[in-house]
């Protein structure tokens, strides 16, 4: 991100204030009977990621966290889709009898969890996103070219301090990796002419940052359901190789992009 100015900082507030709209508007459509329950926890929970970057531009931590509580609470159809999609790029099917274990589960999981919210949740998380509005709408005009220029910084040193210290062997460092990339990429996406502000490659790392997440999820969600390396060993043994092909190649994609800091 490049220096703001005042009307940078008032064009990122009135963008954001669209944002949680929008994201009023789309937690309205889950009490309506059309449409599919998942892909439109996955709009919300999209734009969530990228209300919480806005919100974290205007050092707004209680706001990002009035957002983030709505994705957690909405997580269940997502992460089934996303778990039932991510076996499937496996394409695991060695192993007949636990291969077929694992998808009809994993298919059952996500039509069970194909079910609308109660209209008290949603309106419970209509409160959330007019609580965050509310905060930011409350920050003085004044202070708005100040408080952005601050926030900018702090996300982009956290992006490069992630970045620089990745170790291929630590799964927790590409978590707080990806946290920090959606946070960067989320709150410049509210700022005018945003193109110009991030290089295209941050895409790809946070689409494969995604992947290596996914995965991690689906091994979480094998051995919670009994699919430990003791009876599934074919699936773990390419859940890791696939994962550590990943983390190489972030920590390949992201060399220089962020360790030379120059971006």
């Amino acid at each position: 991100m490049t220096i703001l100015t005042q009307s940078d900082a008032e064009f990122a507030r009135s963008q954001l204030d669209n944002g949680c709209t929008a994201m009023a508007q789309l937690l309205d459509g889950l009490l309506d009977s059309k449409g599919r329950v998942a892909e439109e926890v996955h709009a919300i929970r999209k734009l969530g990621k990228s209300l919480r970057g806005g919100f974290s531009l205007f050092q707004l931590k209680d706001a990002a966290c009035e957002i983030q509580v709505i994705g957690r609470l909405l997580s269940g159809p997502r992460d089934a889709v996303s778990r039932l999609k991510t076996w499937r790029k496996l394409d695991w099917e060695n192993e007949q009898s636990v291969s077929k274990a694992i998808f009809g589960l994993l298919d059952q999981h996500t039509h069970s969890a194909a079910r609308r919210p109660p209209r008290e949740t949603i309106e419970w998380c209509q409160e959330r996103v007019g609580e965050a509005r509310k905060a930011l709408m409350e920050l003085p005009v004044e202070s708005l070219e100040k408080v952005t220029q601050t926030g900018a910084k702090r996300l982009r040193k956290k992006v490069l301090s992630r970045f620089s210290s990745l170790d291929s062997r630590n799964e927790e460092d590409f978590h707080d990796a990806r946290k920090a990339l959606k946070a960067f990429m989320g709150a410049a996406g509210f700022l005018p002419e945003r193109a110009e502000h991030l290089d295209p490659k941050l895409a790809e790392i946070a689409d494969l940052l995604g992947d290596e997440n996914d995965l991690a999820t689906l091994s979480d969600w094998l051995a919670e359901h009994g699919f430990t390396e003791k009876f599934a060993p074919g699936p773990w043994k390419l859940i890791k190789k696939t994962r550590r092909e990943m983390r190489k190649q972030i920590i390949a994609d992201a060399d220089g992009l962020f360790c030379g800091g120059s971006k």
